[in-house]
């Protein structure tokens, strides 16, 4: 069980400690009185009775120097006192063998290794990751909550961080390891959709995941005649409605050929866009248009409010990380020009949730292609 060691510098090399009760009835009892030198650890052992107050008073203050020959105090200790005294000496020695006697007031938590966690800033995601998946009683999360409430809200704080971390570095595997895999994209912002929402301009909520509108369903891919739309979000201040696509391409695909100049880096050097990526933007911009109609099929009566005749759309494709100067710039030009529709790559969007949640996306090394 851990306790605590409290000193009190007093001078030079000197420093008490609060007294340590050792025996105790309704009147009186008995207290250690330690203190920290730098050759070790002394003290007093005395008897206290308790005042008209309350307060406890010392009661033996005798002058041995005074005493007969035949005369002296003696004060009996239990054998629980006994071992008591054993165990706080042991642990005030230990106190003094690491710290001395600092300077100032200090409060010591002395324990087994298996009682405490020594938090660090290399083990500080470890710590908080036990604590708050460890199976604590509710009644355990309540006392903390009274006894520090800051400290409950961090921890709270921080273990949704902790999640965010875990889920962005999976991420960034991800982006090397399924290419050009869609479904495991649906699914996996399907998980995170708290990820895609980095991809917008303003605060959004997800209404839905893959909606098929336009068609004889409105959810899933089993209508017919239908357009199937990845995600759908609603602007949190506008109400207007955003349909996101998804698309995975191989990071050459984002640009086509060379349309004027040659590869020689100079600004008469730009790309067409390549079929793949025009051909997410013609998809998105279809359901875009087929959404305004069938909106309604789709989310029914519970979204009333919601602005169905503008709505944006949002194109996730490609890794632009290996593109050219040039080509990057021949991309921006292409994707700036979109009307009420934003083109972000995997790679961008990852480099946006790293910012957004402090995680540094750098170190996760570049993905292996």
């Amino acid at each position: 069980m851990a306790d605590h060691i409290s000193t009190h510098y007093v001078k030079s090399g000197y420093a008490t400690s609060d007294d340590i009760v050792l025996s105790q009835t309704p009147t009186t009892r008995t207290v250690l009185r330690p203190a920290l030198h730098a050759g070790g650890v002394r003290g007093e052992v005395i008897r206290q009775k308790i005042g008209e107050e309350g307060n406890w008073a010392d009661i033996n203050d005798v002058d041995f120097r005074k005493l007969p020959a035949d005369c002296g105090v003696a004060i009996e200790l239990s054998t629980e006192a006994t071992a008591l005294l054993h165990t706080k000496l042991t642990q005030l020695y230990e106190v003094q063998k690491q710290k001395g006697a600092a300077p100032g007031d200090h409060s010591y938590v002395v324990a087994g290794s298996d009682e405490v966690v020594l938090v660090t800033g290399a083990t500080r995601q470890k710590a908080i990751k036990e604590l708050v998946d460890g199976d604590h009683s509710e009644e355990f999360w309540n006392e903390l909550a009274k006894k520090d409430a800051d400290l409950a809200s961090r921890l709270a704080a921080s273990q949704l961080q902790l999640v965010r971390e875990t889920a962005i570095r999976q991420f960034a595997d991800d982006i090397a390891t399924y290419v050009s895999d869609e479904d495991h994209w649906q699914q996996f912002f399907e998980t995170h959709p708290w990820m895609l929402q980095a991809a917008f301009s303003s605060p959004v909520f997800m209404l839905r995941g893959e909606a098929y509108v336009g068609g004889k369903r409105a959810a899933g891919r089993q209508g017919s005649g239908g357009v199937a739309t990845d995600f759908l979000f609603s602007d949190e201040s506008t109400k207007v409605s955003r349909s996101s696509r998804l698309r995975h391409l191989e990071r050459s695909s984002l640009v086509g050929c060379i349309e004027v100049g040659a590869d020689s880096g100079d600004a008469q050097e730009i790309y067409s866009a390549s079929p793949g990526l025009s051909g997410g933007v013609v998809q998105t911009r279809n359901q875009m248009a087929v959404a305004v109609d069938h909106f309604k099929s789709v989310i029914g009566d519970e979204f009333k409010d919601l602005n169905q005749i503008h709505p944006k759309g949002v194109l996730i494709v490609g890794d632009s990380s290996g593109l050219t100067e040039r080509k990057k710039a021949s991309f921006n030009f292409f994707r700036q020009g979109l009307f009420s529709m934003t083109v972000i790559t995997y790679d961008e969007l990852l480099s946006r949730l790293g910012i957004l949640y402090d995680v540094r996306v750098e170190e996760l090394g570049e993905p292996k292609r």
